[in-house]
């Protein structure tokens, strides 16, 4: 894999997937121990997160690494 052919948008995208996975996990863990959610409804919360976060990350990181 060559990564200097990767675009800007391609790197924008694949920083966004980690972090909000990473976001998505953390929110995971908070629910299920901290705020004692059953582990279906902390599952659904993370990836409600990580699916609200992922375009607004995107479109950020798109424009940061397009300069």
């Amino acid at each position: 894999m060559d990564f200097n052919s990767w675009q800007p948008e391609d790197i924008a995208r694949r920083f966004a997937i980690m972090f909000v996975i990473s976001l998505g996990t953390f929110a995971v863990l908070a629910a299920w121990l901290v705020y004692e959610q059953a582990i279906w409804a902390a599952l659904l919360m993370g990836v409600a997160l990580a699916a609200v976060l992922y375009w607004p990350f995107y479109l950020i990181l798109r424009q940061v690494f397009r300069r």
